[in-house]
């Protein structure tokens, strides 16, 4: 970030079914949680998303992204 903090974060657990749109779903993902300016928060929820859609048939569903949030939080 802009003060040379790096931030990290896991991974969540699924089954990858189509990984098509998924960076796409994770950066809406990171855009929508760092409205705050909390760079942790909005890569875990990135991480979430992505991994929402990655783990779904089509897009992520706020339900999905919500259990896969609360593995990282």
């Amino acid at each position: 970030d802009e003060t040379g903090k790096a931030h990290r974060c896991g991974v969540c657990k699924g089954t990858v079914k189509n990984s098509v749109g998924a960076g796409d779903s994770m950066v809406a993902g990171f855009i929508a949680g760092i409205e705050d300016g909390d760079y942790e928060y909005a890569l875990k929820l990135g991480t979430a998303t992505g991994g929402a859609t990655a783990f779904s048939d089509g897009l992520a569903t706020k339900p999905e992204i919500d259990r896969l949030l609360s593995e990282l939080l």
